[in-house]
C-alpha cells in the first residue's frame, strides 16, 4: 500500500506543461486572430446548439410518426376500451 501512496505523491499535478500550453495559445491566437471572448462565444454556441438540435430532431420525428399513423375508427376505439368491473 505504501507504493500506491508514494506513486500518488510523485504524480505531477498539471495535465500538461504550462509553458507548452501558453505557447500553443499564443500560436492559435496569432493564426486565428481571436481573443478569449470569441472562444467563449463559440463554445457557448456549441453547448446551446446541441440540446436545441436534439429537440428539433425529436419534433421532426414526432410529426413524421403522426403522419404515418392510420386514423382510428370508432369501432377500433371501442374495441380498445376495457370495461371496468366494480
Amino acid at each position: 500500500m505504501a507504493w500506491l501512496f508514494s506513486f500518488i505523491l510523485a504524480h505531477q499535478g498539471d495535465a500538461a506543461d504550462p509553458e507548452l500550453l501558453r505557447w500553443i495559445k499564443i500560436k492559435l491566437d496569432h493564426i486565428f486572430g481571436t481573443g478569449p471572448w470569441v472562444v467563449v462565444g463559440i463554445m457557448g454556441f456549441i453547448i446551446i446548439s446541441i440540446p436545441i438540435f436534439i429537440i428539433v430532431m425529436y419534433l421532426m420525428q414526432a410529426n413524421r410518426r403522426s403522419a404515418y399513423a392510420p386514423p382510428e375508427t370508432e369501432e377500433v376505439a371501442d374495441q380498445n376500451e376495457q370495461e371496468r368491473v366494480p
